[in-house]
């Protein structure tokens, strides 16, 4: 009863956002400008570490129990690589008040620095919209991927690209840990649950229940980052009549699935107009 009470709180918080789903993130190998920003302690620090292999960005917001989790999850994850060359940055907006960001510091033990996003030019750059967000750059400040949050094994996703960029674990170890074996992984429930999302979503497109369809893709994507949901947004869009909104939506089902057969016809569809 606690879970399905808690997970419809966050569905609900998530679905308050879900127009914002709409807009991909910034691509791969997009270049992040080493900008110096104010920490929440009032002093100042570059963003990213040219001595560090992997930066990791912690897009998050206070009030909001998907960062706190988020947050306790990827402090485990910041203990256990502490030896690494690896630097760990917090970012919030400006508008977020300080004495709440440092009391979420604080109750979920990150010991990485929280530097104020001033006017939002960071998140912006990289068209983070939604929170918790984690973006990975390589030592030259390239990025090199977007992760959403996940209610399971968040912090082994994100280790898991971190060790990729070490040189610890090659494409078939990081394909493992996005999608292991059925029946070995404790969230395979709730990807099932995120899959009948999807379903939901497909039937409801058919009958042009359009505003229903986006909201079950979201309701997906809040439980796993999932191409089937992305695929799913970008044909709402094109239904619409909007084949630009839906080819960004294809494109990112397809990074996450490249088989995704929906968004492989949607690109198509879309291609020539």
């Amino acid at each position: 009863m606690k879970f399905t009470v808690r997970l419809a709180l966050v569905s609900a918080a998530f679905l308050l956002a879900a127009p914002l789903a709409a807009d991909a993130w910034a691509e791969a190998g997009t270049a992040i400008e080493n900008v110096e920003l104010r920490t929440i302690t009032g002093g100042k620090e570059r963003l990213l570490s040219s001595k560090a292999r992997a930066n990791i960005l912690v897009f998050f917001r206070t009030g909001q129990e998907r960062s706190f989790d988020a947050l306790k999850m990827l402090a485990a994850c910041e203990k256990e690589l502490a030896s690494k060359p690896v630097r760990w940055v917090g970012l919030v907006s400006s508008t977020e008040p300080p004495a709440e960001v440092q009391d979420l510091v604080t109750r979920t033990g990150i010991a990485m620095p929280v530097l104020v996003d001033q006017d939002d030019k960071v998140y912006g750059a990289l068209g983070i919209r939604l929170h918790p967000m984690v973006a990975i750059a390589d030592a030259r400040f390239a990025l090199v991927t977007v992760e959403m949050y996940r209610q399971i094994d968040y912090c082994e996703i994100v280790k898991g690209r971190i060790r990729v960029l070490l040189g610890e674990l090659d494409a078939a170890g990081m394909e493992k840990i996005l999608d292991p074996p059925r029946g070995t992984m404790p969230g395979d429930d709730i990807r099932d649950v995120a899959r009948r999302d999807v379903n939901l979503g497909r039937k409801q497109l058919m009958i042009k229940q359009y505003d229903k369809a986006l909201a079950s893709a979201n309701k997906a994507l809040e439980k796993a980052p999932m191409g089937s949901a992305f695929a799913l947004i970008g044909d709402v869009h094109a239904a619409r009549g909007n084949c630009a909104a839906a080819l960004k939506q294809y494109l990112q089902a397809l990074k996450l699935d490249p088989s995704e057969k929906h968004a492989l016809e949607g690109k198509k569809a879309c291609a020539g107009k």
